[in-house]
């Protein structure tokens, strides 16, 4: 497998506005926006749109940590080995989320970092934006939100994760898709494509495929979820929001 291109294996120019040209996310991306502060120094920091292939990994466990990532379009995951050598996955990252914060405390990827399917990422090379930083102001103030915004929500998976019955973290974690996948997409359909397997959904759950497949009959005969050669619907998000208080 193949992982993320080292800083000095980095083409010269790496940010062009023509690279964000038919974005999905462009209007939201902070990527796609100068940099707070920027007055043309910061313009060799991002390395933009670069395609990673289904199952090829972006970055590996325990190496240094040198960038973070957004993903363009497609889904990444990351795993890691519990202390028995089991693989458990530990997060999935959709357009517009940012991969790697994680590795800021220790200064290594605290986990290995695949595409579940063909996906492409903005690459910013933290070490040249932390250069920038002592002189302005608004980099800090920017990194700092990222950072919180990453914080909120693993604390928000953490309440759930601890609080919810079986049944109600599986519709909710399908719930929470549906808005990440709509919130992303500029044509959102009724009718979205799961993108990753569901044997990935289950490790990250804590439950093991049989308990996850039991679930997903459950919720297809109360009507609240129809999924389909890996398509899936929810009917009802009004009700599916009162079942797991999202």
């Amino acid at each position: 497998m193949k992982s993320s291109l080292a800083r000095s294996e980095w083409p010269v120019a790496v940010t062009t506005a023509r690279a964000c040209d038919g974005c999905g996310l462009v209007q939201r991306c902070f990527l796609a926006r100068p940099l707070p502060d920027d007055n043309g120094e910061c313009r060799d920091i991002v390395r933009r749109r670069y395609p990673i292939a289904r199952g090829e990994r972006l970055y590996r466990r325990n190496t240094p940590f040198t960038s973070l990532f957004q993903v363009c379009n497609g889904s990444l995951k990351t795993q890691r080995e519990t202390p028995e050598g089991d693989l458990v996955v530990t997060g999935f990252f959709l357009p517009g989320d940012v991969v790697g914060i994680d590795a800021l405390a220790d200064r290594q990827y605290q986990s290995d970092a695949y595409a579940n399917i063909d996906t492409e990422v903005c690459q910013l090379d933290f070490e040249r934006l932390l250069s920038h930083c002592t002189r302005k102001p608004g980099l800090n103030a920017w990194i700092i939100s990222i950072i919180g915004s990453y914080v909120r929500r693993k604390d928000c998976d953490l309440s759930w994760s601890c609080s919810l019955q079986t049944h109600q973290r599986v519709l909710r974690f399908f719930l929470d898709l549906h808005d990440r996948l709509t919130q992303s997409s500029q044509a959102p359909s009724s009718r979205l494509a799961l993108p990753m397997k569901k044997q990935d959904i289950a490790s990250y759950l804590h439950m093991t495929p049989e308990t996850l497949s039991r679930n997903l009959a459950q919720l297809r005969r109360q009507g609240l979820l129809q999924l389909h050669e890996n398509r899936f619907t929810l009917p009802d998000t009004t009700r599916a929001r009162a079942i797991t208080g999202l």
